[in-house]
């Protein structure tokens, strides 16, 4: 999955609307609409800032729906383990 479409799904997941997630994480709005659009690229740091908002007041989501945000916006994850948002390339356990 693409990080764009990662991201709105959180996001809803998460109950938040892109104002409540920009207040969080100290992100423009239009900038999160940007990124859910695909228009724009997140760094490393924003993807994180933006996963940590989504966690904020969220037993819905984990660790590791952020490090799924993070492989999808090519990054490593935060785990050691690496994850990956597509199910059939999860580890065995």
């Amino acid at each position: 999955m693409e990080f764009s479409r990662t991201l709105e799904k959180l996001r809803k997941k998460a109950g938040k609307s892109r104002y409540r997630l920009a207040q969080l994480s100290s992100l423009d709005e239009s900038f999160i609409g940007r990124l859910e659009k695909g228009e724009k690229n997140p760094s490393r740091n924003t993807v994180i800032l933006l996963g940590m908002a989504l966690l904020h007041d969220c037993d819905r989501l984990s660790l590791h729906d952020i490090d799924a945000l993070l492989i999808d916006a090519e990054y490593a994850p935060l785990h050691e383990l690496r994850f990956t948002s597509r199910a059939s390339e999860l580890p065995d356990k």
